[in-house]
């Protein structure tokens, strides 16, 4: 008789045990990175006779494989989504009808045209110098954006090493929790977190991930080590001679020389400003220089209303902040060589030359490339980046599928478990009622 006792309140034991982990589930269905728990049952058996029912701890239904993909798949959706992020902000600036290099030098190119008809117009000539004044004015505008957005990137490039530090030490200090109170129930909650964090952490660099016997992670970044049990890197960049970035990852007395290709937010900021941004420096300050160059070249050839040789119309220069300006000189309408005979300087021979240099100078190329170079750059990182996406949120909705906390199906858990608690009580109440008989038949 007190066998069944036992039996029964083992039973009503485990079903609340079953409750109280479903309704855990509930309660965080939506917790980021949580992972649905379950506790096992198993019969207790003495002899060749039933004695009840054994629960375990409730453990973390989660898969190491499909979380290590997750993570892989996290490094490449956050390096594209800030290629293409830096890349299409900077697009819709040098977009911009004040800015955009080949619609200016149009521009300009159109009042040289303009001339053709009267040469010695003054009007047409002053339209010609304000169309040169907004040409210099919207390169250099282009010109102060790059720098602008290469200060922007340093300092992002900072922060994020900022990020990656601080989510390595506190994925360490998780370690050395887990460790401390074991694989087990009651280090679920902190396992969730440091998965968490390792996820944020792949969005910010590339990163393997081996799993201890104990439960600790083990993070590694380009083979250098970057978390081991409770102890954690510590990353840095620094500058050579040459300009370089150099970054080095410490831990302890052991340092590593790490590559810039990082993967992740940083790794893109670093290909970003050297694969875009800086060649794009060079190509505006190179139109820049041409321009000057063959604008002054031709004006100089000429002669102007006075008969004077022609003077320079454009001047390029470094600012204190080493950024290319290009600027027009204090020419009049009249300095304007335009002409090509010296006694007849309303004749507007140089017109000629000075308009051709739009289709034989070489600078609508370069003033295209500018854009289309960055164009191009942004398709490529859009397009890679849906791919990426798509392989993430496929991984994602597996991991999902298997950890993520399920309504329905925890509503009916708690239906069922219920149910078997009010039978092993209902087993206890019919106990209770024998073990009454049994008193009163002997009585």
């Amino acid at each position: 008789m007190m066998n069944l006792f036992t039996i029964a309140a083992q039973g009503a034991q485990a079903a609340q045990n079953q409750l109280s982990v479903s309704a855990g589930n509930i309660a965080n269905q939506q917790t980021a990175g949580y992972s649905r728990q379950a506790i096992t049952q198993t019969a207790s058996v003495v002899g060749n006779l039933g004695n009840g029912v054994k629960t375990s701890d409730a453990s973390r239904i989660t898969d190491q494989t499909l979380n290590q993909a997750l993570w892989h798949t996290q490094s490449a959706v956050g390096y594209y989504q800030s290629l293409n992020s830096w890349g299409t902000s900077l697009e819709k600036v040098i977009s911009s009808s004040t800015t955009q290099p080949s619609t200016l030098l149009t521009s300009f190119f159109n009042s040289v045209s303009a001339l053709t008809t009267q040469p010695d117009s003054t009007a047409y000539r002053q339209q010609l110098i304000s169309s040169a004044t907004s040409l210099a004015n919207g390169l250099s505008q282009t010109s102060q954006n790059l720098a602008d957005q290469q200060t922007s990137i340093g300092q992002q490039q900072q922060s994020t090493l900022g990020q990656v530090n601080q989510l390595s030490s506190q994925i360490a200090d998780l370690n050395q929790q887990i460790s401390r109170l074991g694989a087990g129930a009651e280090s679920n909650s902190l396992q969730d977190q440091r998965d968490q964090q390792v996820k944020t952490l792949s969005g910010l660099i590339a990163i393997s991930v081996e799993k201890s016997e104990t439960g600790s992670y083990t993070l590694t970044t380009q083979g250098a080590t970057l978390v081991e049990g409770n102890q954690a890197a510590v990353l840095s960049s620094s500058t050579d001679t040459q300009g370089n970035t150099q970054l080095q990852s410490r831990m302890g007395q052991t340092s590593s020389t790490l590559s810039t290709a990082m993967g992740g937010q940083l790794g893109a900021l670093y290909d970003y400003q050297q694969q875009v941004l800086s060649p794009l420096q060079t190509q505006v300050t190179g139109l820049m220089q041409s321009v000057s160059e063959q604008v002054n070249t031709t004006l100089a050839s000429g002669y102007d209303l006075q008969g004077d040789q022609g003077k320079a119309l454009f001047t390029v220069s470094t600012d204190s902040a080493g950024v290319a300006r290009l600027a027009t000189t204090d020419l009049t309408p009249a300095q304007l060589g335009l002409s090509l005979d010296k006694t007849t300087p309303a004749n507007g021979g140089n017109l000629t030359t000075l308009s051709g240099l739009q289709t034989t100078s070489g600078v609508t190329e370069q003033a295209t490339a500018i854009t289309s170079h960055l164009a191009l750059a942004n398709s490529q990182s859009s397009n890679q980046l849906a791919v990426a996406t798509a392989v993430n949120q496929q991984w994602q909705q597996q991991r999902d599928n298997l950890s993520a906390v399920n309504k329905d199906e925890e509503a009916v858990n708690l239906q069922t478990y219920l149910q078997s608690y009010q039978a092993n009580m209902k087993v206890m109440s019919v106990g209770n009622q024998l073990f009454s008989e049994l008193l009163t038949l002997f009585s």
